[in-house]
């Protein structure tokens, strides 16, 4: 769900949690479907629903929703294409058939961060006569439609939603002597904490900030975009136009300047591979301090090897602080979501697939077992939902979440936001030399045109 590149790898790190016993919708019991030409009595032919999966827990959730769409349809059959490779080579993959002459999948699952570049390209099509007619929409807060909209058309329903927290480990805070109860008071104060961290407590890394290539789509999204809009500034205006060298840009670099030459933070994270998984295992088992990452990685901490109340008890989780002291926030993302590709033969029977699947029990349990905020309002009502706290908490801090871009370019920026990292992290280029290297090499990326400093 979430969008690291890969974005379905993150799930390796969780354990599936406990069957909750909830009942999937399916069958007679389940709600109607709206179709776009209100044919929902008449589907039949053939679908195709291709997705990836990397830990297992998705397959049973696709099969019933499939036989349920079948029971209900007699004359529909769906194939299910459950293809056992990483999310990033089933992208791959995927790309040459859409852009093929041959059949494509009917359904598809990948990154709600790729909408713009799909539907740019013409391989989706757009949902807005399907969602006009589905009664359970009303269940999706404007946010999170928003997530999936570009160019006032909805492209994809998303289930399990991303949120981030800053994780602060309560027991070395302790041992630093800033009290276990210590929170940032700004985005600048987390240095403070890592620094005393640094100082006062031996086998503990202070703090992870993502940056460079090594830390993937994490050094924009869990790094870097955080820290523009912390000092006030963003990375892509409200005409669609990519910000280049501002003065946040240019304090997001610095605070990368001062984090790195501080030895806040190692810089093994710009040479290792997939160096957040790493870093996930340090926070869950303390030997790392600071860390601000996705909300499904609590999941993980509360299942073997570790341990559940030892981390009830010493991570606490908090929205990331502004430079002044203002409302907090954190970073929403649609995660990975369903979409209908264009050249579907089907188009109505692919979207009864995707309603079928996004009903509210099991949009509810899939992210119990995967934990995530969920996308839909109802799900959070489910009482086996409800008795998990920080899933109730990463719901409600998307109250205060703001949106990574879906603007179609964002991928190519993501590769600029890596390089200048990178050269400030590694110490090759000064704060002011890399923010004017960003503006250029995002001119050279996406084009000049699109591009404008502040």
């Amino acid at each position: 769900m979430e969008e690291r590149r890969p974005m379905i790898s993150r799930r390796v790190f969780l354990q599936a949690m406990a069957a909750t016993g909830l009942a999937v919708a399916c069958g007679p019991s389940a709600q109607p479907i709206a179709t776009g030409g209100n044919k929902a009595a008449t589907l039949s032919g053939t679908i195709t629903v291709s997705y990836p999966d990397e830990l297992g827990a998705k397959p049973k959730y696709v099969d019933q929703a499939a036989q349920a769409l079948k029971t209900k349809y007699s004359g529909l059959d769906v194939k299910v294409d459950l293809q056992k490779i990483s999310s990033g080579d089933y992208y791959t993959k995927l790309l040459l058939a859409l852009s093929g002459g041959g059949d494509v999948p009917d359904v598809i699952h990948v990154g709600g961060d790729r909408i713009g570049e799909l539907a740019d390209a013409g391989y989706i099509e757009p949902l807005d006569k399907y969602v006009s007619q589905w009664d359970d929409w009303k269940n999706y807060p404007q946010a999170v439609k928003d997530g999936v909209s570009y160019q006032g058309k909805v492209w994809a329903i998303p289930y399990g939603l991303d949120m981030r927290w800053l994780y602060i480990r309560r027991d070395a805070m302790d041992k630093a002597g800033l009290s276990a109860d210590w929170t940032p008071k700004n985005v600048d104060d987390i240095l403070n904490g890592a620094k005393a961290v640094k100082d006062k407590v031996s086998g503990v890394i202070p703090y992870a900030l993502y940056a460079g290539q090594a830390g993937d789509t994490g050094t924009a999204n869990h790094s870097f975009v955080p820290l523009v809009w912390a000092y006030g500034g963003d990375i892509i205006d409200k005409s669609g136009k990519w910000i280049g060298n501002s003065d946040a840009i240019r304090k997001a670099l610095d605070y990368y300047q001062r984090t790195y030459s501080g030895g806040l933070t190692p810089k093994e994270i710009l040479t290792s591979t997939k160096p957040w998984t790493a870093m996930r295992e340090n926070e869950g088992k303390g030997t790392l301090a600071l860390l601000f990452e996705g909300g499904w990685v609590y999941g993980g901490w509360q299942n073997p090897p570790f341990d559940k109340s030892a981390t009830e008890k010493n991570v606490h989780y908090v929205l990331h602080p502004t430079s002044t002291g203002g409302p907090a926030f954190t970073i929403g993302g649609p995660g990975t979501v369903w979409y209908v590709t264009a050249k579907s033969k089907n188009k109505d029977a692919a979207w009864a697939f995707i309603a079928q699947w996004n009903n509210k029990d099991t949009v509810a349990k899939l992210n119990i077992e995967d934990p995530h905020p969920v996308a839909r309002s109802d799900s959070a009502d489910v009482a086996e939902f409800k008795a998990q706290p920080y899933l109730v908490d990463s719901t409600k801090a998307l109250e205060k979440a703001r949106f990574i871009p879906t603007d179609a370019n964002y991928g190519k920026v993501i590769g600029v936001i890596q390089k200048a990292t990178g050269n400030v992290a590694s110490g090759q280029m000064s704060v002011d030399d890399a923010a004017k290297r960003y503006a250029d090499d995002l001119k050279q990326a996406i084009g000049a045109d699109k591009v404008i400093t502040q």
